[in-house]
């Protein structure tokens, strides 16, 4: 088999900053071409080109992912920024029409020109592997016609559950995603989960097979802030990302609620640093909360900043969302604590793979529907913090990007052996 040097990746977002979906690829860029391979991207319109690379960018052809779009097209320049407006007025009509008809995610009408661009990448470039990645599943639907009409092999990388229990869309909904799951499971070579609980459950709603692998994404240690913690006046817990639905601040604040009335004197202590975009419910939250002088919120901020911001807390605050898929994902931001070297809380909705995670590197877990044992935690942190200043300690995390990279090119390996012998299918 010849070597591996070129891949066609696809991925609706890269290049924008505080996505996580745009960062689990854009990090592993560097890595990929550091390690001999030549990623040929295909993305959506709403990020940035990568430089000195060869980048192509399609927009989507329906109503909702124009709309979508335009929003991040309006940031780039005024004249988006005019044009806009006008534009998502006159598509009104026909983006209620298509919700009516059709109701999948913004950016499902991606595919069709990811498939004609793609298709001439790989008549100009000729990869040898292809790779789909990202948030929205229209990547992977644009990789497997890709894969077909030009017989190479495609490597599926699902970063959330397609299908779940806690299914809030229609049925029409459910079995689009349905049938793409099974269709991804079926023909792709290979199908990357981000946990053992997204592969399990897969298999047993498609039967995937020996095809099903877990690569766990991990963050990028070189890319911390050399900085110094100094233990402040404060006990700072902070929370890093966006609150919204059933991730938000009412049980840790019910904990702290709890703590705060048996011990009042820690209000002058203890902190609690928002970075990112809250939700009404968290903001309502935080306005009624006994003593609003705990709460800062500091709103986004750039990424590279927040990694300072991390670096300088005493306690790194994790939520994870409570609804029933849960079980099936780890919160991309975990990857990033692990790495900073400051004590984590996790609140954790049953998921004992990211509570082991957790404690395998000397964090805490507690459950995220218990106010008591959040205030525990918190009073642990607190007396942690008081006694030691909660100092690094913790051991070296072995979740890394460079990991994760050096997997998938092993997996790429196999795929491209078996591909040697024929196209399957």
């Amino acid at each position: 088999m010849q070597p591996v040097t070129r891949w066609l990746v696809l991925s609706y977002f890269s290049r924008i900053d505080g996505m996580a979906c745009a960062q689990h690829l854009d990090d592993r860029i560097p890595y990929l071409r550091a390690n001999g391979i030549e990623p040929l991207l295909l993305t959506g319109v709403c990020g940035g080109r990568w430089p000195q690379m060869v980048h192509s960018r399609v927009p989507s052809l329906g109503p909702s992912g124009i709309r979508f779009e335009l929003r991040h097209l309006r940031r780039r320049s005024k004249w988006w920024k005019m044009l806009a407006p006008v534009l998502t007025i006159l598509l009104l009509p026909f983006y209620l029409l298509e919700k009516l008809i059709i109701d999948l995610d913004s950016q499902w009408s991606w595919f069709p020109l990811a498939i004609l661009k793609g298709g001439r990448l790989c008549r100009q470039h000729q990869p040898e592997v292809i790779y789909s990645t990202g948030g929205p599943a229209s990547a992977h639907l644009a990789a497997a016609i890709i894969s077909r009409r030009n017989g190479l092999p495609w490597i599926a990388e699902v970063q959330d559950p397609l299908v779940h229990g806690d299914w809030l869309r229609s049925r029409r909904a459910l079995a689009v995603f349905s049938w793409l799951e099974r269709l991804i499971c079926r023909r792709a070579d290979a199908i990357v989960f981000l946990t053992d609980e997204a592969r399990e459950a897969a298999e047993r709603r498609t039967g995937l097979g020996r095809r099903g692998w877990t690569i766990f994404p991990g963050a990028d240690p070189s890319a911390m802030p050399d900085v110094v913690y100094e233990r402040s006046a404060f006990c700072r817990f902070a929370h890093f990302g966006s609150l919204g639905g059933s991730r938000n601040l009412k049980v840790f604040l019910e904990g702290l609620r709890l703590l705060l009335e048996e011990r009042p004197e820690l209000a002058d202590v203890i902190r609690l640093d928002l970075y990112g975009t809250c939700d009404r419910l968290s903001r309502r939250l935080i306005s009624e909360f006994l003593a609003p002088g705990v709460i800062r919120d500091y709103g986004r901020i750039p990424r590279n900043e927040s990694l300072v911001a991390m670096k300088h807390c005493d306690v790194l605050l994790l939520i994870q969302n409570t609804e029933e898929f849960s079980s099936e994902t780890i919160p991309s931001k975990t990857y990033e604590y692990l790495h900073v070297g400051r004590p984590v809380l996790g609140l954790v909705h049953h998921n004992p793979g990211l509570s082991r995670m957790l404690a395998a590197l000397g964090h805490t877990s507690v459950s995220a529907g218990s106010p008591e044992a959040v205030k525990q935690a918190i009073a642990d942190c607190y007396s942690g913090w008081k006694s030691a200043g909660n100092t690094p300690g913790q051991p070296v995390s072995p979740y890394t990007v460079a990991a994760a990279v050096t997997e998938i090119m092993s997996i790429a390996a196999v795929v491209g052996q078996k591909d040697s012998g024929g196209r399957h299918g």
